[in-house]
């Protein structure tokens, strides 16, 4: 035991009803949780815990995972099999579901999954965990934190450093390697150098790793203040390379004279600038010139570099990359539309019915998505820092259209299919292309957007004569 404890009182009180459901055997707090509380408590020199509401309740304990099913239904708990074969049992909780895993020791590994053995004791459960500063638990009933392998010891020098042999925990589960990189974002620390050896030498098992997985650590990543950082740390590991070969290939690609840094630098600074409430967003912006790369060319009448097509380009390059990751395919097409929607006009004087046009051809939704991107692009352009008045007054102008309710799809027209109808035609093809026609009218001029209105413009138009 530790200096370093919770006061029990503070601990959700679901803790303490699962505790005494798993009598005899004790239950302790791991995982992210304690590591934060304690990551607290040595910047404000304390050595008593606060507890964060809403932190992930992750608990284990040596009672085996059939005996945990059994004491936990009879106490009254709907329980949930999350993974049950690796020894981890779930209870809805009030602020999400609490795992429940016994103790276990690693047996089998081929550096993707693992067969796991259960053990007795939390210092060989303490044991088999990835990172000292991952590896401290606390005692539910006294709210003492264990601490077996030195990981209070790091949070306090700042590093990240494997439990054991570094070389052997990342052979054991190569995501691990990545996962490094992540928690020295997420805490602003350095790898400890056997650490960082060890992920360099290895940075090329992570080919090995499924997409989804890879995915997941890099929207947790996306997820923090200033994700820039993660990705320099992969550069100077050599996992960029591996995991993202289209980003790394920018690095170094000078610009021309309107940008202050290469096109790497530029995709880290542009992502940074947007809101960590935004991760897919902020991937999709780390990716936006990816194509640049390819389509960088001199012309000696401009004397500078030109990017022709890069948007087309790294719209393909984004569309691969986010189907190798495994993102849906809703999110695959979103992304690939922003990177090649992302170098259309936006003058602060441009015309409402352009914006109306841009809206009734990308939606809503990404068309703010993309004007996010375009203020992003801008803040990771050091030249250009300030210059975005003209993208204040597209937003404003975009307000004032969204306030007004103009129609931007069909179904927001005045006349309807069923007016059609009712005017002699059969449903059909030339439905869509007249209501197709009717609302370009729209888009140029709402105030048109009048049954009557419509009407009359139909009768005086070439699909006139079809009408009864």
């Amino acid at each position: 035991m530790t200096k370093y404890r919770f006061q029990p009182s503070q601990l959700p009180h679901i803790v303490f009803e699962i505790a005494r459901a798993l009598e005899p055997d004790a239950v302790f707090l791991v995982g992210g949780a304690v590591r934060d509380a304690v990551h607290r408590a040595l910047a404000a020199h304390t050595h008593e815990l606060a507890w964060t509401p809403g932190a992930n309740l992750d608990l284990a304990t040596r009672c085996r995972p059939d005996e945990c099913l059994r004491r936990l239904a009879a106490a009254g708990f709907s329980v949930v099999p999350v993974g049950i074969e690796h020894g981890t049992v779930g209870v809805p909780g009030p602020g999400g579901l609490v795992e429940i895993t016994t103790f276990r020791s690693d047996y089998e590994y081929d550096g993707r999954h693992c067969r796991v053995a259960f053990s007795d004791t939390l210092e060989e459960d303490l044991l088999r965990r990835d990172f000292t500063v991952n590896a401290l638990a606390a005692d539910v009933t006294t709210g003492q934190v264990v601490d077996t392998t030195g990981g209070i010891d790091d949070l306090g020098a700042k590093v990240i450093r494997t439990v054991g042999e570094a070389r052997a925990r990342f052979l054991e589960d190569h995501l691990r390697i990545l996962r490094g990189v992540r928690f020295a974002a997420k805490l602003d620390f350095a790898l400890e150098e056997a650490t960082r050896a060890a992920m360099q030498e290895l940075a090329p098992m992570l080919s090995r790793i499924s997409g989804e997985r890879i995915r997941d650590e890099l929207l947790k990543i996306l997820g923090y203040p200033k994700p820039s950082a993660a990705f320099r740390l992969m550069r100077e590991t050599g996992i960029l390379k591996v995991i993202l070969p289209e980003l790394e290939a920018c690095f170094g690609v000078e610009q021309n004279q309107w940008h202050s840094h290469d096109v790497g630098e530029h995709s880290l600074l542009s992502m940074d600038a947007l809101s960590p409430r935004f991760p897919f967003l902020r991937f999709v912006t780390l990716l936006h010139d990816i194509g640049k790369p390819g389509a960088k060319r001199w012309i000696d009448e401009k004397g500078d570099y030109v990017f022709y097509g890069h948007e087309e380009t790294g719209a393909r390059m984004t569309e691969a990359i986010l189907d190798r990751l495994r993102f849906s395919r809703r999110e695959v097409e979103r992304g690939a539309a922003l990177v090649a929607e992302h170098m259309i006009s936006l003058p602060g004087n441009i015309a409402p019915r352009t914006l109306r046009r841009y809206l009734a051809r990308m939606g809503g939704e990404l068309f703010w998505e993309l004007l996010r991107l375009r203020v992003a692009d801008r803040k990771g352009n050091l030249k250009k820092e300030g210059a975005d008045s003209g993208l204040r007054e597209v937003i404003r102008k975009l307000r004032a259209i969204e306030r007004e309710q103009d129609a931007l799809s069909v179904k927001d027209l005045a006349l309807s299919g069923q007016d059609l109808i009712e005017l002699g035609l059969t449903p059909g093809p030339l439905f869509g292309e007249i209501l197709s026609w009717l609302l370009a009218v729209v888009l140029d001029d709402p105030s048109l957007n009048r049954r009557e209105t419509l009407l009359s413009l139909l009768r005086q138009s070439p699909y006139g004569h079809l009408l009864t």
